[in-house]
């Protein structure tokens, strides 16, 4: 099996320095001017251009000149304009580690976590990514922020690895729900709702069907997007009108399938129904296996 850890690509507590660009600066040159160089030092990681935005640009401190004026390692690859943001941080790369799962929760800090792998900080994205190809459901993941040897972070939450492929992507429930645009909202928080809308499809059709499905149907990943979106929205926004009838469509969609009132068909147009029996969903004021919010 193969599993891919998600990183956030960056956290708060790993940026050193902000300033910005006082004069535009050309590709090719190694030599910046900005508002401030206080905080800054030799050897400190530079991001040039908007954190988890196409334009920025990686780049070290080689020399603080004076008071605006940094010298860089290497020349820019590309053109920035002033006002441009530039972020000094404390880690450039993530050290993934990984634990087995031997009782059936999250291994303790004693526990034998190993280093798997590093991954450069991914600069321009939300999340920087890495597949483990023996990974899965039987480990427990963690990672942290690392400089070379001079720094390491404390470690992350542990995520458990799973054994089947996402119903959806994340991009495509943050078009659902509106936050293509949103780089303050970090790719766990979005994860943590499609794993929700995942496991409450899979205890709502297993009575029915197969789960998890390996691979998805078209109609899951529809409805896995529509449930996370609106998972999304009322963890952001609260439960307003609009977005609890969000909720409510995309569940009522779900519990046509779990009912037999709409059949279930593959990408091939086969029925996937396993059985005749099947339980019904509780009602809205019952309990659910998720609740907005939860940690897992």
């Amino acid at each position: 099996m193969a599993y891919t850890v998600q990183l956030e690509s960056f956290q708060e507590f790993i940026v050193k320095e902000r300033t910005t660009l006082s004069v535009d600066v050309l590709a090719g040159v190694s030599t910046i001017r900005v508002v401030s160089t206080e905080g800054l030092a030799v050897g400190d990681p530079l991001y040039i251009g908007t954190l988890r935005r196409e334009s920025v640009e990686k780049a070290a401190v080689a020399a603080v000149v004076d008071e605006t004026t940094v010298d860089l390692a290497l020349p820019l690859e590309r053109a920035h304009s002033a006002h441009d943001a530039v972020t000094a941080v404390l880690a450039d790369t993530i050290r993934i580690y990984r634990a087995s799962d031997l009782l059936n929760k999250p291994p303790t800090d004693d526990a034998a976590w190993t280093q798997i792998a590093e991954r450069e900080i991914d600069a321009d994205q939300i999340s920087t990514y890495y597949r483990d190809p023996d990974g899965g459901e039987a480990f427990w993941y963690r990672y942290t922020y690392v400089k070379g040897d001079t720094y390491e972070s404390a470690p992350s939450t542990p995520v458990r690895g799973s054994s089947y492929r996402h119903y959806a992507s994340l991009r495509e429930i943050r078009e659902e729900a509106g936050f293509q645009n949103a780089l303050n909202l970090p790719d766990t928080t979005v994860d943590l709702q499609r794993r929700a809308a995942e496991a409450e499809i899979n205890s709502s059709l297993s009575g029915a069907y197969t789960t998890p499905f390996n691979p998805a149907p078209a109609i899951i990943r529809t409805l896995t997007i529509k449930l996370a979106a609106a998972l999304l929205l009322v963890q952001a926004y609260g439960e307003t009108t609009a977005y609890r009838n969000r909720l409510k469509d995309a569940r009522a969609a779900i519990d046509s399938y779990k009912n037999r009132e709409s059949v279930l068909m593959d990408d091939n147009g086969t029925s996937l129904g396993t059985g005749d029996t099947v339980s019904s969903w509780p009602d809205e004021s019952a309990p659910r296996f998720f609740r907005i919010g939860d940690q897992f």
